[in-house]
């Protein structure tokens, strides 16, 4: 039976250090269960809230967890002592999340190949000024392909390039999903900044 706690609403960083991970990382590459039982413990609610930003679904969201440590587990030789083990983990499963995600192609994409917008630096920025709990509320009401891209890009850190790839996108359908998606964004949080008291 798996054990998860509930994930933090979103937050901005997606890293959880541990001070001294070496051994960890070693004793793993060794085989050692032990210290996968504690890898495990240690990291599966980080990767579990990484998944479920993506997947919105706990079921589907916890396999892709199991399947991180899997890989994790079965890759562990390749990463070297200095290696940040829980960056490494939450990459392998919000990658997998990706995955499971496009495999579903829950989504109606629209390649809009003919409009393409050019943005700034600076337009491509969501406002980090904003409380959490209003930003989260206002990526609630995002269509859903909308929220995967202001996800990916502004909260978990993945590039254009890369979502496209993940997704198997032209890069310039990913640009345009972003740029409604901040429309929408902006909108509903506008609409939520005039009801607050």
């Amino acid at each position: 039976m798996r054990h998860f706690k509930k994930p933090p609403v979103y937050t901005i960083t997606n890293k959880q250090s541990v001070t001294d991970s070496k051994p960890l990382i070693k004793a793993c590459q060794a085989n050692s269960y032990s210290a996968q039982l504690q890898v495990f413990h240690t990291y599966k609610d980080l990767l579990y809230t990484a998944a479920i930003r993506i997947l919105k679904r706990p079921s589907l969201a916890q396999d892709v967890v199991q399947e991180a440590f899997i890989k994790g587990f079965q890759r562990i030789g390749d990463l070297s002592e200095d290696s940040n083990l829980g960056a490494w983990l939450y990459r392998i499963a919000t990658n997998l999340a990706i995955d499971a995600l496009r495999k579903e192609q829950r989504f109606d994409w629209q390649d809009e190949e003919d409009t393409t917008f050019a943005l700034s630096h600076e337009e491509d920025e969501i406002d980090e000024e904003l409380p959490l709990q209003l930003m989260h509320q206002a990526l609630e009401e995002l269509k859903e392909q909308h929220r995967l891209v202001v996800v990916l890009y502004a909260i978990e850190g993945y590039s254009h390039s890369e979502i496209a790839e993940h997704l198997e996108l032209k890069e310039s359908t990913v640009r345009n999903q972003y740029r409604r998606a901040k429309i929408a964004l902006k909108k509903a949080i506008e609409q939520k900044l005039k009801t607050c008291p």
